[in-house]
């Protein structure tokens, strides 16, 4: 019989979500359906049969099982609708704002310098800036600071030639090695957010047309 009267609880809650609100249709639907068939089904026992009142208490168990865990969820799903709000408000305080985040995409203005950031995540005797044009095709090659820790370089826009490199995207890689093995890097890209996208469900920040997450800012200017 317990099990009847859930599966009633599930039907009668489907069919009044198409006339209630959101709030309605919750905990007060399910607990005013589940009372009225407990009347229901002590009215019509058979009087000669009366049922069990272990399973009563059984089924006023499991109900109240259910309404914790669906008042649970509730809850979160307030808890997240407000850090989801908090999160967009944060997001928007970056705009206008320059950054350094994790990442290998840079966006080069022609004749304006790039600050590349790196992290070298152990002792290393060499590290190398490379610098790839949309094509993928090496542009810039130079040797770089190799300490331990976040290094900083300024890029120019210029090409091994000396020439001045168009306005573009452009890919940095650092490679860092000891004694000719490689040393894990991670490297970050610099500019200025310009914007926020929320299409994805979360907050994204706009360099460009390139997207970054909040957690991959490593530092706010």
């Amino acid at each position: 019989m317990s099990a009847d009267i859930f599966s009633s609880i599930s039907s009668n809650s489907v069919g009044a979500s198409s006339g209630m609100s959101p709030q309605d249709n919750g905990v007060n639907a399910d607990k005013e359906a589940f009372l009225k068939l407990l009347v229901a089904q002590v009215s019509n026992q058979d009087p000669l049969s009366p049922q069990d009142s272990d399973q009563y208490v059984q089924q006023m168990t499991q109900f109240s099982s259910l309404e914790q865990l669906m008042n649970l969820n509730k809850g979160v799903e307030t808890l997240a609708i407000g850090q989801m709000s908090n999160n967009s408000q944060e997001a928007l305080g970056f705009v206008g704002r320059e950054v350094i985040a994790r990442g290998d995409q840079l966006s080069h203005t022609r004749g304006d310098y790039s600050e590349i950031a790196y992290d070298v995540k152990g002792e290393a005797d060499k590290a190398t800036i490379v610098v790839r044009d949309s094509f993928g095709e090496v542009v810039f090659e130079a040797d770089a600071r190799a300490d331990q820790g976040v290094q900083r370089f300024s890029w120019d826009g210029r090409a091994n030639d000396g020439s001045t490199l168009p306005s573009g995207k452009y890919s940095v890689s650092v490679e860092a090695t000891r004694d000719g093995e490689p040393v894990p890097v991670d490297s970050y890209v610099r500019g200025e957010v310009t914007g926020v996208r929320f299409d994805q469900g979360y907050p994204e920040l706009m360099i460009g047309d390139r997207r970054i997450r909040m957690t991959e800012v490593l530092e706010v200017k």
